[in-house]
């Protein structure tokens, strides 16, 4: 079951951070006529970078709480496997895989992507200021260790379905 919640939370937060900021870009292309009387003060442009940043700054929350979680999780499920008679190697070996790409994720980049993302967030991107292309590479090494992250745990799932 934690393997489980596990897994379908990383399926909700692969679409977290793009629907936020698609959203974004729909309530600007449709405001409702209250938010397009509210944002009347603020000049042409400026609503965008505003609302990305309220964007940005939930996802910073709920990526930084979910690797906390993923952390906690990923012990309590190391545990209990060490605690099966007999030990099953391959799935203590696989979990031990998961809870070490957790912690990469939640405790170092994760938190470096938040900092250096607050760093850019009103900056203008013409021209690509310095610090943009380290973010797009944490982002990629992020996406790409949450992938194997996932990988991993279906295999480990697979392998409770077949050798149970």
């Amino acid at each position: 079951m934690l393997l489980g919640i596990w897994l379908g939370g990383t399926v909700f937060m692969f679409f977290v951070a793009g629907a936020s900021f698609a959203t974004v870009e729909r309530i600007l292309r449709n405001p409702t006529p209250g938010l397009a009387q509210a944002a009347k003060p603020l000049e042409a442009g400026e609503t965008r970078p505003l609302f990305r940043y309220f964007a940005a700054e939930l996802n910073r929350r709920v990526f930084a709480a979910y690797g906390w979680g993923q952390v906690v999780v990923g012990t309590i499920l190391l545990w209990f496997l060490s605690r099966q008679s007999p030990l099953d190697a391959v799935s203590l070996a696989l979990a031990g895989a998961l809870l070490s790409i957790a912690v990469i994720l939640g405790l170092v980049v994760t938190p470096q992507m938040s900092e250096l993302g607050r760093a850019l967030d009103f900056v203008s991107r013409n021209p690509p200021p310095p610090g943009l292309a380290h973010f797009q590479s944490l982002h990629r090494t992020y996406t790409t260790l949450d992938t194997t992250k996932f990988v991993l745990g279906i295999a480990l799932l697979t392998r409770w379905l077949f050798t149970r």
